[in-house]
């Protein structure tokens, strides 16, 4: 019987945390805001290349338009996003997008492995203790998220929008 109602408030829980709204409940049962919310800017952050350059998102904002791309090594829909995110970056978007894998919390050789193996044309950054994943709620990856020239937040998805160019 003990488990019927812990199971029962654990879904309970679950359901509070989803009809939140736009924010995402956290550690300690807080809540933080996602990155479109209140004035609309983007949560900017600097993360490290492959090769241990630090990249700062706030460079690109305003300038041209940003698609983060959250992902893992281990996930297939991941891979298979691949090849269309990579003819983004030598399409006729090509100009007029910065695409950034972010690749969430796996060591550099690894990632660099996978790079290499399936050929990703876009910049990676190593997001080693989740902290760009926190500040754009991300729960699960694929997540993908558009910022705009003007810098704000535009689409933020599981999938890959079908047609990013009406978006930019």
């Amino acid at each position: 019987m003990r488990y019927r109602y812990a199971i029962a408030a654990l879904l309970f829980l679950l359901c509070g945390a989803t009809l939140a709204g736009p924010g995402r409940l956290v550690a300690g049962g807080a809540i933080a805001e996602t990155p479109d919310a209140g004035n609309g800017r983007p949560a900017d952050f600097t993360l490290p290349d492959l090769d241990g350059r630090p990249v700062t998102l706030g460079r690109f904002l305003g300038k041209e338009a940003v698609l983060l791309v959250f992902w893992a090594t281990w996930c297939a829909e991941c891979k298979a996003a691949i090849p269309e995110i990579n003819a983004l970056t030598t399409g006729p978007l090509g100009e007029k997008i910065q695409i950034f894998g972010i690749d969430f919390r796996e060591s550099r050789e690894k990632v660099a492995l996978t790079v290499k193996s399936r050929g990703i044309r876009y910049p990676v950054l190593l997001d080693e203790q989740g902290q760009a994943a926190r500040a754009y709620g991300v729960v699960g990856v694929p997540t993908y998220v558009l910022i705009g020239r003007e810098g704000k937040v535009l689409y933020r998805e599981h999938v890959l929008p079908g047609d990013i160019s009406r978006y930019l």
